[in-house]
């Protein structure tokens, strides 16, 4: 038997993390949708949905029959932006009634027919989920999730509640709203929702910027006690400027940057190699690109010329995988699978090699760093 045949193989996909739409009606700072902590558009996004005809090509029906979970989570847009995500839904729901499924949004967009539809559609199995999203309340949910309204967040919230479907909050704690947790989870109980509490990426070796569209600074944002925001040692910084530059050729630093993690503790356990219905999970990004994993996806499109956090780790990742034909619009998905594209990633997962594959699934998962310490109050 081969290493190919331990990874990614298209018989043995048993779950999907699609992103089905880039259109959002947020402007996280954050957000790899937008540039540099800014509400301009990313530049190598381009804005577009599924449609329910897109995926009928996309999605075989003896490949759907396969999947035990799919997951509606966009780095680059929010899923209930989707026009068609109900249609979508629906036709899942006929092809494999049991199939479970998660959808992650904002909750500001759409109406309250919208959210009806979907809770009696997700009411019938209580596998399937949306997660909100929602960090803060009146006066400080916007802080972060700027452009999002509290009283369309609100009445979507409660009117999905009101079918009885299953929902989940999940709170970004910062410096601006942790004195709202006790309230928060009151309101989540109201709903009938559990709540978790988490602690957000993007301190960059300093508070969280929000930016206007001249990148001009408006407000900053700051993590809750007890998180500190790390500082990134100068020669990293150096080093990152450089590459930002494109006078460095990867493969005059392959060795060097292969090394960075050799004498780390512990190894890489890849989550996507998971044992969920005992398959593997892919990641497919709205413009057809079929990644190993989210964090892959998530990448692949970040515009980070102006950024630090990240940037060696898209380095090395454009470089490893630059020779892969891996779009759904070209190929069909067991043609991709069946090539073995992400060889070269799990190769390099001996000695650590793969910078992101540490970052996100070696000894201290970036996931438990996330909720650690986060009061998760049920």
């Amino acid at each position: 038997m081969t290493s190919q045949n331990k990874h990614w193989i298209y018989e043995n996909v048993r779950a999907v993390h699609l992103e089905i739409s880039t259109l959002c009606n947020s402007i996280c700072p954050w957000c790899p949708r937008y540039n540099n902590f800014s509400p301009n558009l990313n530049p190598n996004l381009v804005e577009e949905a599924y449609t329910l005809k897109r995926f009928k090509e996309h999605f075989p029906k003896e490949f759907i029959k396969q999947i035990d979970f799919w997951t509606f989570a966009g780095d680059y847009g929010d899923p209930c932006t989707c026009p068609e995500l109900i249609p979508i839904l629906e036709y899942l729901t006929e092809i494999r009634p049991d199939s479970a499924m998660q959808i992650n949004t904002n909750g500001g967009m759409k109406t309250t027919p919208f959210w009806i539809a979907l809770g009696e559609l997700f009411e019938k199995n209580h596998s399937r989920y949306v997660i909100f999203s929602v960090d803060g309340l009146e006066d400080t949910n916007h802080i972060y999730r700027r452009n999002v309204k509290w009283n369309k967040v609100r009445n979507n919230m409660y009117c999905y509640s009101q079918t009885g479907a299953t929902g989940i909050w999940e709170f970004l704690k910062f410096k601006h709203n942790e004195h709202q947790l006790k309230e928060a989870k009151e309101m989540a109980d109201w709903l009938g929702f559990e709540i978790r509490f988490k602690n957000p990426n993007g301190f960059e070796g300093g508070p969280m910027p929000a930016r206007d569209k001249d990148y001009n600074i408006e407000y900053e944002m700051f993590p809750a006690t007890g998180k500190e925001i790390n500082e990134i040692p100068q020669r990293s910084v150096d080093f990152i400027n450089l590459i930002n530059t494109d006078t460095l050729d990867y493969a005059d630093y392959k060795d060097r940057v292969e090394s960075l993690y050799e004498d780390k503790p512990g190894c890489i356990t890849c989550a996507a190699n998971h044992t969920l219905g005992g398959g593997n999970e892919i990641r497919i990004n709205c413009d057809g690109a079929v990644w190993p994993c989210s964090f892959f996806g998530h990448l692949s499109k970040k515009y980070l010329k102006n950024r630090i956090v990240g940037r060696i780790q898209q380095w090395q990742i454009d470089d490893v995988l630059k020779d892969i034909n891996n779009n759904l619009n070209e190929r069909s998905l067991k043609e991709i699978l069946d090539n073995d594209p992400f060889r070269p990633v799990y190769e390099r997962w001996e000695g650590n090699k793969i910078l992101e594959c540490y970052d996100v699934c070696g000894p201290k998962p970036i996931m438990e760093k996330i909720y650690e310490g986060a009061d998760n109050r049920r």
